[in-house]
């Protein structure tokens, strides 16, 4: 994939990033809407780059979300370990 077609997708990405998801259609149905000058073939590359790095944006926040949890002790375990001295 060349250079432009990403760089065009970040563009689409940042100004348009709560009207797209992790579905390729609905990403290209969007696209299709705001009428951009683009060939058939570059907006289903675009979709296509757009899809994978949102949905390996969501994997990573969900794997951080997941250490967070890991990594809190819950309060109620705290007050119930006894300290011995």
């Amino acid at each position: 994939m060349s250079n432009n077609i990403k760089a065009k997708a970040k563009i689409l990405m940042t100004e348009f990033r709560s009207n797209l998801g992790i579905d390729f259609e609905q990403n290209k149905n969007f696209i299709k809407r705001i009428n951009l000058p683009l060939s058939k073939k570059t907006i289903n590359l675009m979709c296509g780059y757009i899809t994978r790095t949102i949905k390996k944006q969501v994997k990573e926040e969900e794997k951080t979300n997941l250490n967070k949890d890991k990594t809190k002790t819950p309060i109620k375990k705290l007050k119930d370990t006894q300290i011995h001295v």
